[in-house]
């Protein structure tokens, strides 16, 4: 599998990788402390479980389909169970939903504006949608990034393991 990662990923890897092979030649001449190789050691797999994350998430929604939203929805929030759903996207990131059958949700007045997050095919957070009209039969879903930068869900809450409906 692979994935198109940013000009930004690449050059943060790329300044990583220099920074700690800098590092160790450094260290190797000085004799630094234990405690300060095992420091910098360890802030150098962190820095790198991050890019890997990163590049893992950026794969992840780069291979999303508008029929993987679709059936991803009602696994993801109680609210949309029952209703199936359909999507069409032409970013991979930006998706137009519409359900065949509206929400059973008595509570609420109006869909709109209402939000709810996605799972991927593993059970983690992959994004969010937001109810387009009052009836809750249009929304837009946003995968990845992009569902954060709408104020769908918080950055925490991105790949977060659910593994079943949520009710929101």
């Amino acid at each position: 599998m692979t994935s198109q990662l940013s000009p930004d990923l690449v050059q943060l890897g790329d300044d990583l990788e220099h920074a700690i092979a800098a590092e160790i030649r450094i260290s190797a001449v000085t004799r630094l402390p234990v405690w300060r190789r095992t420091r910098l050691a360890a802030a150098a797999t962190i820095a790198g479980g991050v890019l890997l994350a990163a590049a893992g998430s950026a794969a992840a929604v780069a291979l999303l389909s508008g029929n993987d939203v679709a059936l991803a929805m009602p696994g993801s929030a109680n609210v949309f169970v029952g209703t199936h759903p359909t999507c069409t996207t032409t970013d991979h990131v930006t998706f137009q939903c519409t359900l065949h059958s509206a929400p059973s949700n008595d509570t609420l007045l109006t869909y709109v504006g209402s939000m709810e997050t996605f799972q991927d095919a593993s059970g983690n957070i992959a994004g969010g949608c937001i109810g387009q009209d009052a009836a809750g039969l249009v929304w837009t879903c946003y995968a990845g990034q992009a569902a954060v930068e709408h104020g769908v869900i918080s950055a925490a809450l991105l790949g977060q393991h659910e593994g079943g409906p949520a009710s929101g």
